[in-house]
């Protein structure tokens, strides 16, 4: 073999295993294709619900949830739920069927309750970890009873003025007080009758010489604008007084509530009271409370102005509020970002600053011998307060076919409940003192007529008695036993039958504890 052969063969072989031994290349990766933009497919028209379409108008489709139920007739199918098994209870327990058995399909129309036929909510994270969050509810005629009351088209936050720029939290909400108190009547009359309707419009209308105030005409009064404005004070506290310990230390508080509509009728109570003193400010009637309470800054003041009411923890505050003006919340750079978000104008506002929940979380260092329990318990609630470097904030619009409710928050709606946010607190606290004593109204009626038609019988069975022995006085277990005229008398509520004295001619009459009163029956 040639020996120049071998030799360039020898070198190409070494050649080759060296590049056998070496690194290969890395392919170069080929650039992902963009996503084609495809529109989501649809059931079929005949499958698709009705009302899908104007819900998810109001919604996002994509982000982190999004949800769609159709509520059309459930509401009827509820109440016709409740019929049967109130009827059944009613048939066992005869004394409450004068409340269990009713039209429950009307009661919830009356309340408006039907008028939600469907209802959706999404939630989508933007870039910097805020969430855009709606919830609609669809009502695609003329709100009715309860909803009514939310107030009619959206517009401008009226009341924001009052804001100062360094306000922590801000509520303002529409209302329309007389309406949802019309509601509430008609159900009563359905529920209790016209006597007891009446009776509990008469009991709203009722006053004192020493108050002058009437329940009834500051419900017909409040139809407009009801705002909350609060500031915390990280830097001063205040102390709950209390009895045996050092009570609770928060820090120091200024607020401010403003209603429309009702001065007229909390001004005679204001005047009347030897708490208060009056002096006049310009058109501003002011109404100062004269004792001083053991709160330290806390001195609260009532004014008037035209037919609208303020109520603040100091007149300091008060004027402080009422000058804010363009120069408040409304103007804060932090606060038009976030409103930017769910929109300029509603019927109902929520705003919580930062700081809020920054100052709150004071209170464990502020009470460092709080008792073990109240201090866990006290933890637990912190813990689960936001973390954020951003306001929360919420708005509620009056649309013409729905409720639509977005807000601005550092979480979506799978941690929260975006109903809660159609009322405020001021709302619900409204809805809440008028609503519970028309139902414990009805419910009292109820036990009395239940109680009244339990003497009736006792007095029927008595006068049987006297007659067929002729005698003029009876004992409960003479007309009350298996073999006697009644077989059977089922106390309403802890009343006793057998305290009864059973004399011809004269009525008979029983205590009802839960009533706090004698019933009686008879001449």
């Amino acid at each position: 073999m040639n020996k120049r052969l071998l030799t360039v063969g020898l070198i190409g072989a070494m050649f080759l295993a060296a590049g056998g031994c070496a690194k290969k290349a890395e392919p170069v990766a080929a650039k992902p294709e963009a996503p084609k933009i495809t529109t989501v497919p649809l059931v079929k028209v005949p499958e698709r619900s009705q009302h899908f379409m104007a819900v998810n108008r109001q919604l996002e489709l994509g982000g982190t949830l999004y949800g769609y139920v159709d509520v059309d007739g459930d509401m009827a199918k509820l109440a016709q739920s409740l019929n049967d098994v109130l009827g059944q209870v009613a048939a066992a327990q005869p004394a409450a069927a004068p409340f269990l058995k009713q039209d429950y399909a009307a009661l919830f129309a009356t309340l408006g309750f039907t008028d939600v036929v469907a209802a959706g909510f999404s939630s989508v994270p933007d870039e910097t970890g805020y969430f855009r969050n709606r919830t609609f509810f669809y009502i695609p005629g003329t709100r009715h009873g309860l909803l009514a009351g939310l107030g009619g088209a959206p517009g401008p936050f009226v009341r924001l003025g009052l804001a100062p720029a360094d306000t922590d939290a801000y509520f303002e909400s529409e209302i329309d007080l007389p309406s949802m108190y019309a509601t509430i009547k008609e159900v009563v009359t359905k529920v209790g009758g016209a006597e007891v309707s009446a009776s509990f419009e008469a009991k709203l209308k009722q006053t004192s010489d020493a108050t002058a105030f009437s329940l009834y005409n500051f419900i017909n009064g409040l139809k407009g604008r009801v705002a909350m404005v609060v500031r915390l004070d990280g830097e001063r506290e205040l102390r709950l007084p209390a009895k045996g310990n050092q009570g609770l230390v928060l820090p120091a508080i200024s607020l401010l509530i403003c209603v429309d509509g009702v001065a007229a009728s909390v001004e005679p109570t204001l005047a009347k009271s030897p708490q208060f003193k009056m002096r006049q400010e310009g058109e501003l009637k002011l109404y100062e409370f004269g004792p001083p309470l053991p709160l330290q800054g806390v001195r609260p003041i009532f004014a008037i102005d035209g037919n609208t009411l303020y109520l603040a923890t100091s007149l300091e505050y008060l004027k402080e509020c009422r000058s804010a003006g363009p120069t408040g919340l409304g103007a804060q750079p932090m606060f038009m970002e976030a409103l930017k978000q769910v929109g300029p104008e509603g019927n109902g506002l929520g705003y919580v600053s930062p700081h809020f929940f920054q100052t709150l979380r004071k209170l464990e260092t502020l009470n460092p011998k709080m008792p073990e329990q109240q201090k866990q318990l006290l933890g637990m609630v912190l813990r689960s307060m936001p973390e954020t470097d951003r306001p929360l904030v919420t708005v509620r619009r009056n649309l013409p076919d729905g409720i639509l409710v977005q807000s601005y928050w550092n979480r979506s709606l799978k941690q929260d409940v975006a109903t809660l946010a159609v009322y405020n607190p001021v709302t619900i606290g409204m809805m809440a003192a008028m609503a519970i004593p028309a139902f414990q109204k009805v419910r009292t009626a109820s036990q009395e007529k239940a109680v009244l038609n339990n003497l009736r019988q006792l007095s029927a069975a008595a006068d049987q008695y006297y007659l067929e022995h002729g005698v003029d006085s009876a004992t409960f277990d003479e007309l009350v036993g298996p073999k006697a005229y009644i077989k059977r008398i089922m106390p309403v509520d802890g009343e006793d039958y057998r305290t009864i004295t059973f004399k011809q001619g004269k009525p008979l009459q029983v205590m009802v504890p839960s009533l706090r009163k004698i019933v009686k029956y008879g001449p």
